[in-house]
C-alpha cells in the first residue's frame, strides 16, 4: 500500500511517479483500488492524500489539472495527467501485470483480459459508468454528474458551493431515474462468474465499486430505497457481485475509506439539504425499490 502524504504545498522531490487522491473520492478510488490490487510500488508512486479544502481552494491542484479536480497525476518524467480512465490506462501500461518494476512478481494479478471482444466488454461496462453516471461532461456552474443527485444540494451551504448546486428538483428525480436504469442495465449485463465481466478481477469491478458504496450509503437515506447490495428482490446478481468483492481485502479497504466519510457527513447533516428536497416534492418519483 502506498504511503500517504498530506503536505500538498509543493510538488515532492523525488523523481517518482505522483497521484493525488482524495479519500472519498470515488474516481479517485478506483486508481487506489488498482494500486493496492498490483501492490508493490511505493519506490515507484508516491501518493498525496488531498483534503475537501484543498479541492474548494483548487490552486493546488490547477498546475496539474486545470479542471482542479482529482484524481491527478504527474509521471516520473513531468507529463502531468488527468481522467481516472486515462491515468488508469498509463498505470496499466507501465506498470501492470508487475512490468516496470526491479523485480518480477508473479502473484500480481493481471486486470486486463486476453481477448478483444472481453477487453471490449470491460470497457464497456466502464464507460457507462464514466459517461452516463460520474462525468458531468461540462465544467460551467451547475452541471453536475447524474450521481451528483445523491449529494449536492440545491442550495450553496457549506458542504455545496454555488456553482456546484442543483437548484431543480426535476432534474435531480431524472438524475435519479438514470441512475436505476444503469443499475438495471448492469443487472442484466454483467457476467457475474463471480466479477463483473467473468472470472478475473477488471478494470470494470475497480471502477464501479467505488461509486456503489456512495448508492449504498445515500440511496437508502436520502431516498428510502431498500438496501441496496444487501437484497436480492430487485437487483440480485449485482448483489452477489457486491458481495464477492467485499471478501478481497483491497475492496474491503477502499470501501472503508469511503464508507467512514460518508458515514461522517451524515451525522455532520451533509445531505440533509437533499433530503429537504425530497420532502417538498413528494409529486417526483424518488423510490424505486
Amino acid at each position: 500500500m502506498l504511503t500517504d502524504h498530506s503536505d500538498t504545498t509543493t510538488l515532492p522531490a523525488s523523481k517518482k511517479c505522483v497521484f493525488y487522491d482524495l479519500k472519498h473520492s470515488n474516481n479517485s478510488a478506483r486508481i487506489r483500488l488498482w494500486l493496492r490490487l498490483n501492490g508493490g510500488l511505493d519506490d515507484y508512486i508516491q501518493c498525496v492524500l488531498l483534503t475537501h479544502s484543498d479541492l474548494e481552494d483548487g490552486e493546488k491542484l490547477a498546475e496539474i489539472n486545470p479542471l482542479k479536480k482529482v484524481p491527478a497525476f504527474v509521471t516520473d518524467s513531468g507529463l502531468k495527467l488527468f481522467e481516472s480512465f486515462v491515468i488508469l490506462g498509463y498505470l496499466e501500461d507501465r506498470f501492470g501485470g508487475g512490468r516496470g518494476r526491479d523485480s518480477s512478481n508473479e502473484s500480481i494479478p493481471c486486470l486486463v483480459p486476453d481477448t478483444p471482444d472481453d477487453r471490449a466488454f470491460v470497457q464497456l461496462l466502464v464507460r457507462q459508468h464514466d459517461i452516463y453516471i460520474s462525468s458531468p461532461n461540462c465544467t460551467q456552474p451547475h452541471f453536475s454528474h447524474t450521481q451528483g443527485c445523491m449529494y449536492l444540494e440545491a442550495k450553496p451551504s457549506k458542504f455545496t458551493p454555488a456553482r456546484r448546486t442543483m437548484p431543480d428538483a426535476t432534474v435531480r428525480a431524472l438524475k435519479l431515474k438514470e441512475l436505476y436504469e444503469r443499475l438495471q442495465w448492469y443487472e442484466g449485463n454483467i457476467k457475474g462468474n463471480p466479477f463483473m465481466a467473468g472470472e478475473m478481477i477488471s478494470h470494470a469491478d475497480i471502477t464501479i465499486f467505488p461509486t456503489c458504496i456512495f448508492m449504498e450509503v445515500l440511496l437508502p437515506y436520502v431516498f428510502d430505497w431498500s438496501p441496496i447490495f444487501y437484497e436480492t428482490a430487485h437487483f440480485p446478481r449485482l448483489t452477489e457481485w457486491f458481495q464477492t468483492c467485499l471478501k478481497n481485502e483491497h475492496f474491503s479497504s477502499v470501501r472503508k475509506d469511503i464508507y467512514d466519510v460518508l458515514s461522517k457527513q451524515k451525522e455532520d447533516g451533509r445531505f440533509d439539504g437533499v433530503k429537504e428536497v425530497v420532502k417538498e416534492h413528494p409529486d417526483l418519483k424518488w423510490k424505486y425499490m
